[in-house]
């Protein structure tokens, strides 16, 4: 519980705005950019109407219905190990970390994954330490 509410204290820190902007267009044109991510495990529908399940993601509303592929960010800021692909079909609020009223989801400042237990999004947020590169494809999963 310890890691998890480090990772949501570590998420709510301000990102510069430019940042955001960049991240935005890197997932409109299909690129590989780093992002934060938590994990979640509760909610019975998503966004999109679907009961969630392993392998959905909560994103910014524009990215609703892409898929994500996800890698490892690794300790030398590199590409690590792929961690799989999950369908973008939920969205969330995350932290509102500078007070203007929207989250870190909906900026685009932090991908949210589903996972069915409480020890997996543990495990999740352990192998990730709250960092994952990412790319945006318009696909379904």
């Amino acid at each position: 519980m310890l890691l998890l509410t480090a990772a949501v204290l570590w998420t709510s820190l301000p990102v510069r705005a430019e940042e955001d902007e960049e991240r935005i267009r890197s997932a409109e044109a299909g690129e590989i950019f780093p992002i934060l991510t938590t994990a979640y495990c509760h909610g019975t529908i998503t966004a999109t109407g679907r009961a969630p399940r392993r392998g959905i993601c909560a994103v910014r509303e524009e990215w609703i219905g892409k898929t994500v592929l996800v890698w490892e960010y690794s300790d030398s800021n590199t590409i690590g190990e792929f961690l799989g692909i999950w369908e973008c079909l939920d969205t969330g609020f995350g932290a509102d970390s500078d007070g203007d009223g929207m989250g870190s989801i909906q900026e685009g400042r932090v991908i949210d994954m589903y996972f069915p237990t409480k020890e997996e999004v543990q495990e999740w947020m352990e192998i990730t330490g709250g960092r994952v590169y990412v790319q945006m494809v318009d696909a379904e999963g």
